[in-house]
Parts: structure tokens; sequence; C-alpha cells
């Protein structure tokens, strides 16, 4: 079942009406990884890591605390009361206020954040406005606009806006006014509807295509005026009294299984499924999540997305470590110096040097203090500071040495995790072999699969678009499909796909397909859940592999970028 702000907002609503004023008896992670709340009136479990994170209130489940943010997690909220569960408009966004009182009287407050973002979902524990842990942490830097992590001020997402451009949604709108109602011309027109208002969810923007399509008006632009105006109409009704308790409309299949619910009618399902009037949205969604997880594959890709995830994690932080201490020890370089300075003033001040002086301070440099063992002498001292200094040297050499190699390292690492969080059945494998390969880089190499085929798209002037699929995938699509003169596209500083636009013919391409295919790079990589992503763009010829680095890393030149909102191939 898809979900979006709309559905969390009714999920916050009736998570509001069940849980306000019960205590959290226990808080923690479940056995299958879900971070959870036990409650009297039932466990709030958070599936923060699936593709699509979801939340569910089930009768039973006794989280535990493990190692790592989880702890945090369960000494911080275990034994508060819940006072609300509310929701950010616009954003799938979810808060659980909580506090308790001391034996004084003080009251302590806590609030648990839950983003519900695919693929990017997160559990948070702020204290005014502060991090206290989360499930996963993150720098602002690149087109990463935020930071999470411990310690620091909490930033939510930044809020789409519309943009009002209703020209562009006017040219998707004139094939349908013509006549033209066909399924790429219904899709095309629902895409162009939501890059015109982004807050407009794909669900309700498929409806209101399909509902404008039994007798649209006349002219194109008065159909877009209606479209954008419809969706203006529909989401404002979301303040009237009594919405987020009225009845929400499921859809089943011919099996009777809840294929997708919604507080809005959806006017493109009702065409093939049965609709019915349900009093809660909760116990629908949790039906279809025990469906889900009750899937043999879909449970195991889940675990073994976890456990690769915990090892990359596991070594990305012993390799923090190391950098840190590096980096401390390249800092020692001042004192290098000094050393070299000290002993060379120390030689050519011998004889000025007294018996038995704890320090000296030579006369051609008053403003030097240079400490000294006043149980050798002052050659003694001198050859001393000097052994201390070419040991400083070795040091230094090994550490940049050393340096450069873990930040590659970690560079490679974030990429993985990433690869790891968008990883399916058939590539979650790839990632683990190139995992075991920067783990164990001089070990015994089993020999490589061939590496799945990566995602292709057709445009309407016969162009192709490639997406690449996991890491050696990215490296075989830019490396061995791609042509010289193919364009090659890639989010700009962040972990993502490679992204090949194809022209069949020696032309120019239009500016759509750039757009189209900077838009699958920037769906298709880290910055995915960012409101504008800037993609460079440069001929493939133009893009090297790293010497000794992993697959799918790469250096470019003669690159131009632009600036897209992510979207997919179906307009996701």
């Amino acid at each position: 079942m898809l979900t979006d702000w709309v559905i969390c907002r009714r999920i916050a609503a009736e998570l509001d009406a069940k849980l306000a004023r019960a205590r959290i008896r226990s808080a923690g992670l479940l056995p299958d990884g879900r971070a959870a709340l036990q409650t009297p009136r039932g466990t709030l479990a958070i599936d923060f890591a699936g593709a699509t994170p979801h939340v569910s209130l089930e009768p039973d489940g006794s989280p535990v605390a493990a190692a790592g943010w989880s702890r945090a997690f369960s000494e911080t909220l275990s034994g508060l009361q819940i006072h609300g569960v509310r929701a950010r408009p616009g954003d799938r966004l979810i808060a659980i206020e909580c506090s308790a009182s001391s034996r004084f009287g003080v009251a302590s407050s806590y609030r648990l954040v839950i983003e519900l973002v695919p693929r990017f979902g997160n559990v948070l524990v702020l204290k005014d406005d502060t991090v206290v842990t989360s499930a996963r942490e993150f720098r602002a830097g690149g087109a990463t606009r935020r930071t999470i992590a411990r310690g620091e001020q909490y930033e939510p997402p930044p809020l789409p806006q519309p943009s009002r451009n209703l020209s562009e949604l006017a040219d998707a709108a004139a094939p349908l006014t013509a006549g033209d109602r066909s399924g790429p011309v219904l899709e095309r027109l629902s895409v162009t509807l939501r890059g015109v208002d982004p807050s407009l969810p794909r669900l309700l923007a498929e409806s209101l295509v399909a509902e404008a399509s039994i007798s649209p008006p006349g002219e194109p632009a008065a159909l877009a005026e209606y479209l954008f105006e419809s969706g203006r109409r529909l989401l404002a009704s979301l303040d009237e009294p009594g919405k987020m308790s009225a009845p929400v409309f499921a859809y089943l299949d011919d099996a009777e299984r809840v294929v997708q619910a919604h507080v809005f009618p959806l006017r493109q399902l009702s065409l093939t499924l049965r609709e019915l009037a349900a009093p809660e949205l909760l116990p629908l969604l949790s039906v279809s999540l025990d469906r889900a997880r009750s899937s043999g594959a879909g449970q195991a890709l889940h675990a073994r997305r976890a456990a690769l995830a915990a090892r990359i994690e596991k070594r990305r932080a012993a390799l923090e470590t190391e950098r840190r201490a590096l980096e401390r020890q390249g800092a020692a370089d001042g004192e290098r110096a000094t050393l070299r300075t000290s002993g060379d003033l120390l030689y050519a001040h011998l004889r000025d040097v007294p018996a038995g002086a704890e320090s000296f301070v030579p006369a051609s440099s008053p403003d030097v203090t240079i400490r000294l063992d006043p149980a050798l002498d002052a050659k003694e001292n001198a050859q001393a500071i000097f052994r201390r200094y070419r040991k400083a040297v070795t040091r230094s050499g090994h550490a940049t040495t050393r340096l450069g190699e873990v930040e590659r390292s970690l560079e490679a690492l974030e990429a993985l995790a990433w690869e790891t969080e968008r990883a399916e059945g058939d590539t979650i494998a790839e990632v683990a072999e190139e995992f075991a390969r920067l783990e164990r880089p001089k070990g015994r190499r089993a020999p490589l699969e061939k590496p799945r085929r990566a995602l292709e798209f057709e445009l309407e002037n016969g162009a192709r678009i490639f997406v690449g699929r996991s890491p050696r995938n990215n490296a075989e699509l830019t490396f061995r499909v791609a042509r010289p003169g193919d364009l090659w596209f890639h989010a700009r500083a962040t972990p993502g796909a490679h992204v090949i636009l194809h022209l069949d013919n020696e032309r120019e391409p239009l500016e759509s397909e750039l757009t189209a295919a900077a838009q699958l790079a920037a769906y298709h990589s880290k910055a995915r859940s960012s409101e504008k992503v800037p993609v460079d763009y440069t001929a493939r010829k133009y893009v090297r592999r790293r010497p000794g680095g992993a697959p799918g890393l790469v250096w470019y030149s003669n690159a131009k970028t632009i600036v897209v909102v992510p979207k997919d191939g179906a307009g996701s």
C-alpha cells in the first residue's frame, strides 16, 4: 500500500485518539528490526527502514534495547506518557509528544519524530528541538541540505512549493482535450500536475486526471486551471471539521485483499477495484503490512539489507575513529617543526647551556624556550630532540598516506550504504560482494557474476535513458554500454546511479530529454527526498574510472549542471 502525507495525517489523527495519555511501558526494537513503543493500548511499530516506511498499531509486541542508537531510544522514552500525536502538513512526518514528571514535580518533555520518506525513513528523539538519538545520522553538504546528528538542532525536511506555472500543464492537457484518453497521456498529465503542485500526492493527482478524462473542458488552459484549483481545494478540505474522523475509502481486489486505502476516493482505482467505506485507516494498514511481511522474499530481503547495513556501519565507525586519530597526528606537524628548530638552536649554543638545566632560552632566539632533560648534557639533549624529530617525520608520512586511503574507503562506504538501501532481491548480492572486496581488498576474490540489466526508459522522440541499478551495473553501463558521445548524468556530490541519455542520431538533445534524464538521476540518488537536486552531465568520453576506486566511483570533466525536481520514470 502506498502512503503520502495525507495518509500520514490521517494516521496521526487516529493514533492521537488511541494513544493520548497512554504510558510507554517499553521502547526499542522488535525482532524484525522495526522500532516500537509498547503501551497498554497496543504496540506502535515503526518500519522506518523499508522501501515504503510505515507505522502500525499492533495488539502485541515486546521491544528490546539493542546496541547503538536504539539503547538511547529505549532509555529516553520508556516510562514517559504520550500527550499527543500530530502530523506536519505537506510532509510524511509524524511527531509524538511525550513527557514525564520527576518526584519533585519537574516536567521533562521529549518529542519522537518519525520521518516516513520512502527509502530514507528515520526515527529521532528530540529534547527542546535538539537531537538526542536517531536511527540515521548525516551532515549537510552537497545535495544534503540539513544535518541530523546527536546534539545538533533538528531541522525538518524542506517543503515543496507550488510553481503555479500552468503553461506546462496546459501543454500536457492538450492531447486529452483533443480526445486522446490513452494511458501515456493521462500519466504524463498527472506527472505534470504534480510538477506544478508538488504538495499534491501522486494518488490524488491520478484521481483528478482520471475524473477529468471523463468529460474534460474544451480548452487545454481551462483543463489546466481546473486540475490545479481542484487539487488546491481538495487539500484545503483536510482542515474541515470532522474530516480526519470520517470514513476512509478502501479498494479491494478479486481476492478481497486491500490494495489501497485513502482519505479521499480514488477514481482511477474505483474503475477496476471494489470500493468500500471503512471507519479507520490503521486496521487496513496493519492488514496490508502483515501480508507484505508474510512474503518470504520480502522478509528475506529486509533481513539481508539490515545485516549488510549493520556491517557497513560498523566498518564506517571504525574508519571514522581511525581518521580522527590520523588527523590529530597530522595536527602535530607544528610540534615536528618545533623539534627541528629546538635541535638546531641547541647545537648552535652548546657552550651556553648550564649543566643540569631543565630549560634553555637561546640568546639568538629569546622567544624560544627549549625543554631539557637535566640528567643529560647539552649535546645529548640535542641528539634526543633530533631522534624525536626523525620519528615525527616518519609518522607524519605514514599518516598522510593512510589518511588518503581511509578517506577513499569512507567515500566508497557512503555509496555502498546508499546502494544497500535501494537494492532489490536481484542486486543485493552485488552490493554485498562489493563491500566484501572493500573490507578485504587483498583477500581471495570470488569470480564476479554478470551485473543485472540497467533500467531503461524510452522517450517520445526515440531517445532512451538507462539507469544503473548497482555499483557494478553503473560501471558496466558507463564504460561498456554507453557510446563516447552519449550524455552521462549524476547527482552532484552525493551517492547516486549513473544515468545515460542515448540518442539514435547525431542531433542535439532536447531540453525535455535533458530534464527527464536529470530527474531520473536525482530520483535514483541519495538526494531523492530533496526539494530540488543539482545534477551534473557531460559526454561519456569525459568520464573516467578512479584508479584503485570501487566500481561506479569516477572522475569527470567538462560538465554542465541542471537543477531539477526528482522524479522517476512513472512520475511517482
